[in-house]
């Protein structure tokens, strides 16, 4: 027997596999019909599909769109935690919440035991392009994955979420600040983010990475239950961080691998579209207190330039 044929025989078919698809949500009404309808398509040739959803501080119809989806699908679920807002302030510590929950679901929900399989999704729009040609392509890869992540045409826009020793060492973020008072707003955005943006050919060989997400994230049972998601690195001083880093640094340190599918295209990330924005520094005395205060009156970049602008002589 080949080596191909010994690696996919060790990795359960989607014919005899159970799948969890499974994301947080807010404020997901316009765009989570088509995306969970595309998804759940995509998903049709495992034996089995559940969902579970878990929603928070939306302002907008998205539990009643979430409860007309429990009645109309059998196995869909979903969780509302209410107004998180309240007690956890930053964005990053709600979200990794409620993937949190998504894992404890896993490992302790009796109707969970025999899922084989975790695809953590995007429910705003960015799995539109995502087929089920593109997730059985995953299973006949010969590389031993444990994740597989997805691809965008166009630019590759997740560098946040990406970690890579070559590509994007350190938080995308963190390395803008620490840039920024060296060559200015622009220069500091494009070494740390958008220069990493680069699209990636869809017929490429797999890209292993230490984390990646890209909106949709396939995972082995085994693999999804060997973390835990964090919105605060305390192991790079406590910053905001994309709560898949903390995650798949937990899977990477217990032998997990993780890949970028270049094939697995779920969406178009045209260069010039939507960019991450990047998260608020932290207050550290007046000159952070009126920073944030500025950002909030006139966004950042119109901000940065304000005081651009003041520090030219």
């Amino acid at each position: 027997m080949s080596l191909i044929n010994i690696l996919k025989k060790s990795r359960k078919p989607i014919a005899d596999s159970s799948v969890l698809l499974a994301g947080p949500v807010r404020n997901a009404s316009a765009q989570i019909e088509n995306d969970f309808g595309k998804l759940l398509a995509s998903l049709d040739q495992f034996k089995q599909v559940h969902c579970l959803v878990i929603e928070s501080d939306s302002s907008d119809d998205t539990l009643l769109r979430l409860e007309k989806f429990s009645q109309q699908f059998p196995n869909f679920s979903y969780v509302s935690v209410g107004q998180l807002s309240k007690t956890m302030h930053k964005r990053t510590d709600r979200i990794a919440y409620c993937r949190n929950l998504i894992i404890d679901a896993v490992a302790n929900d009796p109707k969970y035991r025999d899922v084989d399989y975790i695809a953590m999704a995007d429910m705003d729009g960015m799995n539109g392009l995502v087929t089920r040609e593109k997730i059985a392509q995953c299973w006949e890869l010969k590389e031993p994955w444990d994740v597989v992540t997805a691809n965008q045409l166009g630019e590759y826009y997740d560098v946040w979420a990406l970690s890579h020793p070559y590509w994007n060492p350190i938080d995308c973020w963190e390395q803008k600040r620490q840039l920024e008072n060296i060559l200015g707003d622009k220069t500091a955005q494009n070494i740390a983010v958008g220069c990493k943006q680069a699209a990636i050919d869809p017929r490429a060989d797999l890209i292993e990475v230490d984390s990646a997400f890209g909106g949709l994230g396939i995972y082995a049972r085994e693999a999804f239950l060997a973390g835990r998601y964090a919105g605060t690195d305390d192991q790079a001083g406590g910053i905001d961080v994309a709560d898949h880093i903390p995650f798949h640094r937990d899977l990477r340190q217990k032998g997990y691998r993780i890949f970028i599918n270049p094939a697995l295209i779920n969406c178009d990330k045209t260069p010039g579209g939507t960019v991450e924005e990047a998260p608020l520094p932290k207050p550290r005395g007046a000159l952070k207190l009126v920073q944030k205060f500025g950002i909030f009156l006139f966004g950042k970049k119109r901000f940065n330039k304000y005081l651009q602008l003041m520090q030219t002589p």
